[in-house]
């Protein structure tokens, strides 16, 4: 039996990555976006994804832009999804919008994303007992997903230790747990 290598082009360097990441329009405001027929359009491969989300601490992305990167890491497993979808109400009553929700097209399985992105210190922490309720009034299961290196220390051990949340940097393994992918 002989075997086939296929060629894998190395993964572009993290300046190129992100530029990459800052261009794409990623869609899925007002319709799903099907990982069958955008994977093609993905601005970065599943590996480039890896190599961005390990970098996030160094790199000053916007929350829009944390948000792209959560999208593309699901779109690169081969999940769909949509963005700033009204899900269930708040703690408070109000209209809850998730910032991504993934679905698992084999079967239909969803997850929504709370995505917590803070570069400095500041305010975020003060907000995650916020964002861990609101979990618990949402119609589906659904994640925290933190990044940015400015979070406390002992904010982000109590909220790994009260609730789903993962770090960008292990948002794909996660995934790939949650969905059985």
């Amino acid at each position: 039996m002989s075997e086939v290598l296929q060629l894998v082009s190395p993964p572009r360097p993290v300046p190129d990555l992100f530029a990459a990441l800052r261009a794409w329009e990623p869609l899925g405001i007002d319709r799903w976006v099907l990982s069958a027929e955008e994977t093609p359009r993905l601005p970065l491969t599943q590996l480039e994804c890896k190599l961005l989300s390990q970098r996030v601490e160094a790199l000053e992305l916007s929350p829009p832009e944390f948000e792209r990167l959560i999208a593309a890491i699901g779109l690169s497993l081969g999940l769909d999804y949509r963005r700033k979808l009204t899900v269930g109400k708040t703690i408070y009553g109000k209209d809850r919008e998730v910032d991504v929700l993934f679905r698992d097209g084999r079967n239909g399985n969803r997850l929504a994303i709370e995505a917590k992105y803070q570069r400095v210190a500041g305010t975020a922490d003060e907000k995650l007992p916020y964002a861990v309720l609101n979990l618990t009034t949402l119609p589906l299961p659904g994640v925290i997903v933190y990044g940015g290196g400015g979070f406390h220390q002992g904010a982000l051990h109590w909220l790994c230790a009260n609730t789903k949340a993962t770090d960008i940097a292990r948002l794909a393994e996660w995934l790939t747990v949650f969905f059985a992918l």
